[in-house]
Order: C-alpha cells, then sequence, then structure tokens
C-alpha cells in the first residue's frame, strides 16, 4: 500500500511538473510571436517611410518623363498584342 501511496504521488508531482513545462513553453511561445509582430511592423513603417522619401526626391519634371514612358510602353505593348491577335487570327472564307 505504501508503494502505491509513493507510487501516485510520483504520479501526481509529474504530471504536474510537465503542466508547468508545457504552461512556459505557451508563454514563451507568446512572447516570441509578438517579438515577430513587432519587428514586423517596424519594417512595414520603415518600408513606408523610405518610400515616402523616394517619391519626394522625384521631382515634377523626373515624374512627368516617367509617365510619358509608362505611356509609350503601354502604347507598344497594346501594339505587340493586336499584331498577335492579327496573326492568329483565322483566314476568312473568299
Amino acid at each position: 500500500m505504501l508503494d502505491e501511496e509513493l507510487a501516485f504521488k510520483l504520479q501526481v508531482e509529474l504530471e504536474v511538473e510537465d503542466r508547468l513545462v508545457r504552461q512556459r513553453e505557451e508563454e514563451a511561445n507568446i512572447v516570441s510571436w509578438d517579438n515577430v509582430q513587432a519587428m514586423i511592423d517596424a519594417d512595414y513603417q520603415m518600408a513606408q517611410q523610405i518610400q515616402a522619401e523616394e517619391q519626394e526626391k522625384l521631382s515634377i519634371e523626373e515624374k512627368s518623363k516617367l509617365f510619358v514612358q509608362l505611356l509609350e510602353a503601354r502604347k507598344k505593348h497594346f501594339a505587340v498584342m493586336r499584331a498577335q491577335e492579327m496573326r492568329n487570327k483565322p483566314p476568312t472564307k473568299a
């Protein structure tokens, strides 16, 4: 009987220790996830700040040049698309 009681007490102590270990691991995971989220937020804010600074650096003339280049690139792209459509179009019956 004494052995059974001793075995039961040891089992209870082991279970309590296991619960404490699991609880500490969960708390550590929560803290690490908070750190990761804080780093993500800081990186996002830094990226926004850098992007804003780069946009401020461009003058109106540079912005207009980039816009013209974009329009020319779009015109070329759509011209190529129209040419491909015409080539891929099946011949009509005469």
